[in-house]
């Protein structure tokens, strides 16, 4: 199960059950030519498979929306764990093979993906749909993580809940389902 906080927010346009969609990149989002594919296409990619099963489908030519979709993928350093601190405390008499004094181990950092998913009237510019998601946790599978994310973030479509709540994806060897 894949856990994501999730909100999303409609704009001042309804957004459509059925429409179409190109995807629009930033500079920042741009790739160079001769590149292997880069992470940007790999997303859009990812967001093309979540985008159509709420009923979106890619149109280069006369798209009604503009999608932009950005993520980050991140380790996270978690706090040290003072596993064993004996009877006095913090500093104290340890067990052996401790001995007198602190210990502690540090856990492995956590990996936090986040998504952001923006559509606009390709018309007027104007913002129609907006969604972001993420997830903190022990994983950093990104191949198997991220597409989750991606669809959590969307799940909302086209009816957005602007109040933070968890999605949960779950991903096994048949793919992705939804849960509660």
């Amino acid at each position: 199960m894949v856990d994501s906080e999730v909100r999303s927010f409609g704009g001042s346009v309804a957004p459509l059950a059925r429409a179409t969609f190109r995807f629009d990149r930033l500079p920042s989002q741009q790739s160079t030519p001769g590149q292997k594919q880069d992470f940007q296409d790999q997303l859009e990619a990812i967001a093309t498979s979540a985008l159509a099963e709420v009923g979106l489908t890619p149109d280069a030519q006369q798209p009604q929306y503009l999608a932009q979709v950005s993520a980050s993928v991140e380790q996270v350093a978690r706090a040290p764990v003072f596993p064993n601190q004996g009877l006095g405390g913090f500093w104290g008499f340890h067990n052996p093979p401790y001995g007198f004094g602190m210990s502690y181990y540090m856990e492995p950092p956590w990996t936090r993906y986040g998504v952001h998913m923006l559509l606009r009237d390709a018309a007027t510019g104007l913002a129609v749909f907006e969604s972001s998601a993420q997830h903190l946790g022990p994983w950093s599978d990104t191949a198997n993580l991220l597409p989750a994310v991606v669809r959590a973030a969307v799940r909302d479509y086209p009816t957005p809940t602007p109040q933070a709540r968890t999605v949960r994806v779950e991903v096994g060897p048949q793919g992705m389902s939804d849960r509660p």
